[in-house]
């Protein structure tokens, strides 16, 4: 284990910039959402191809949902919204796009009022992502006509990184940061912290805080303290 890790330290990463983000880093978990998000550029097209101007990713917190969210704004000009409401119709008469985030967890969705806006999203050309924690089959809907659209539109699913790319997201971010670690170092560290990119990206701000504050050559201590700090924030 120890050693594929090495050795897949020198894995060429494609790495892209997102506005409001450092970066996105491709892997096979999300490759096909973000071949999808890019489809998006396309409105006409990607209606043509998949019925529905809307694209549904699901999968566990931490897996890079909301990252992949901030792409399709990015192309899309899409606003979030959690609460939906009449407003969000009208905006979606005027061609709105929007993200809709933590879509199973709401409570009180008006759903004769959201089959409209699901009709106007489509006939103004605008478009809708939808980012929820469970797959389309699995979201109770009173409405039939709801169920049967949501579960018609094309969905993915991103999984949590595994410990190969883990450790090259650690390395990435470790680096961005001038900080440095040895390979057995970098090993412990992913196997004690939350397998997810929030919280290798906290453990480097972290680190780097502490090694800031310390003026020391990071060390073993340092690292544990870190990885105590953010274990009490995840």
């Amino acid at each position: 284990m120890e050693k594929k890790l090495i050795k897949q330290l020198a894995l060429p990463l494609y790495f892209r910039n997102v506005k409001n983000h450092s970066n996105f880093i491709l892997n096979k978990v999300n490759e096909v959402a973000l071949s999808l998000i890019d489809e998006f550029k396309d409105i006409k097209k990607f209606k043509k191809k998949f019925n529905f101007p809307v694209l549904i990713l699901y999968g566990p917190s931490g897996s890079g949902k909301t990252h992949l969210a901030h792409i399709y704004k990015e192309i899309t000009d899409a606003e979030f919204i959690k609460q939906f409401s009449s407003v969000n119709l009208n905006e979606a008469k005027l061609g709105k796009s929007f993200i809709f985030d933590d879509f199973d967890k709401i409570t009180r969705l008006n759903e004769n009022l959201f089959i409209h806006f699901f009709n106007e999203v489509f006939l103004n050309f605008g478009s809708l992502l939808i980012i929820s924690s469970k797959p389309p089959s699995e979201i109770e809907f009173s409405l039939g006509d709801l169920k049967s659209r949501i579960r018609s539109c094309i969905s993915t699913k991103i999984d949590l990184p595994d410990d190969d790319f883990l450790f090259s997201i650690l390395v990435k971010e470790l680096s961005d940061k001038k900080i440095f670690l040895n390979d057995k170092l970098c090993l412990y560290i992913i196997k004690r912290i939350t397998r997810n990119y929030k919280s290798i990206s906290l453990f480097a701000k972290t680190l780097d805080i502490i090694s800031l504050e310390q003026k020391k050559k990071i060390t073993l201590k340092q690292v544990k303290e870190a990885i105590k700090i953010i274990k009490a924030k995840t």
